[in-house]
């Protein structure tokens, strides 16, 4: 496989063990600011759908009763919970923050074996990572860890000789939300026997035997999680074109995501699969703010850079502006909209492809100067 020359380089030893202080300072810091901002933080829809969730149990799941539009997986989680809550006497919204504030630290800790402790920081500290999992309390980081394992470990053994443990942390990322449901064509062009070609379409196997249990119901599976299309907002091209059919943006969505596949296949594996969410939310049909966070992890393992900066800046304050954030647009009118972030991600798709076009040309001419001399 052709590797993306200037992505940070996964396939190298892991780091060592000992942590800098300033990384251990950047940890306290985001785990206080985590903590303040779950404890200060109020109900919110999701949330008491949760716990509708946990109410109806998993006879209620698919039959109407919730508006729960996943894989069993998370399901279970939630009960789990749910009675860890009932137990203690706390509310679910708070054990499922520090559920959701372990799941990122353990994030950090992977990327922080794999890509140092300036990754590591860059993403346990990134604001939108904060708002997604601490103010709105949802669940996305858990599907992206594993997502960052799967890259990670594939990354680290390479596909010939441990295919199957980047399958498995694959599925684990579709059952538990599956925001990455392109993700593991990446691993299938990248296979280069029959047996590895299987086990990278392992996760989509995985994912449609998780509802067996649930075959009874099939038109509330069918309804809310193979027909959920999120939130009709005014964002990307939806935004720019109002009147365009839904089901032409979402054959417009699912052409340009396999487009993206097939042109990433030589481009190594983490900043492909990081190109990969940019290319989701430029052309998603239907959006809702904590999507935002799906690039974050993989930007950091990739070593961060402007196009990382600006997309964070400008979600930022978006979430803070938002009605369902922070509610700063009342005070502050020339806060983004829903159209900033989407500019913000064409911005950063941009920057990482003349940032890969630049390292590309870069080996082109290093491969071109280690050839030997030609005597006439």
């Amino acid at each position: 496989m052709e590797r993306a020359a200037g992505s940070r380089d996964v396939t190298a030893p892991p780091h060592s063990a000992r942590a800098p202080v300033y990384f251990w300072a950047a940890v306290a810091l985001g785990a206080a600011i985590r903590i303040a901002v779950l404890v200060l933080s109020p109900e919110n829809p999701d949330t008491r759908s949760f716990e509708d969730t946990v109410r109806a149990g998993a006879g209620g799941l698919y039959n109407g009763l919730t508006r729960f539009n996943y894989s069993p997986l998370f399901a279970f989680v939630l009960y789990g919970l749910g009675g860890a809550a009932a137990a203690v006497g706390a509310p679910l919204r708070l054990l499922l923050g520090a559920f959701l504030l372990a799941t990122d630290a353990a994030t950090t800790a992977v990327l922080f074996r794999r890509a140092g402790p300036c990754a590591a920081a860059l993403f346990f500290l990134n604001p939108v990572s904060v708002f997604v999992s601490s103010f709105h309390l949802q669940f996305d980081g858990l599907a992206i860890l594993f997502l960052v394992l799967a890259v990670a470990g594939f990354r680290e053994r390479g596909s010939e000789t441990r295919p199957g443990r980047a399958a498995a942390w694959m599925s684990l990322s579709l059952l538990a939300k599956h925001v990455a449901w392109f993700h593991p064509l990446l691993f299938v062009t990248r296979a280069s026997r029959r047996r590895e070609m299987l086990f990278s379409s392992l996760p989509y196997a995985v994912f449609a035997l998780s509802f067996l249990p649930f075959a009874s119901s099939w038109s509330g599976i069918r309804t809310a999680v193979l027909g959920y299309r999120s939130l009709s907002e005014a964002y990307g091209l939806r935004g720019l074109f109002p009147t365009a059919p839904d089901r032409l943006l979402t054959i417009l969505f699912a052409a340009s995501l396999l487009a993206a596949v097939w042109l990433l296949r030589r481009v190594a594996l983490a900043p492909a699969a990081l190109l990969l969410f940019l290319v989701t939310l430029l052309f998603i049909p239907g959006i809702a703010q904590y999507y935002f966070v799906w690039p974050i992890a993989l930007g950091a393992l990739c070593g961060g850079g402007a196009g990382f900066f600006v997309y964070t800046v400008v979600v930022t304050l978006f979430l803070a502006g938002s009605p369902d954030g922070l509610h700063f647009q009342e005070k502050f009118r020339h806060l983004p909209d829903w159209s900033g972030p989407w500019w913000a991600c064409a911005f950063w798709l941009l920057w990482e492809i003349r940032r890969l076009s630049a390292a590309r040309a870069m080996g082109l001419r290093a491969r071109a100067d280690d050839r030997p001399a030609v005597v006439r």
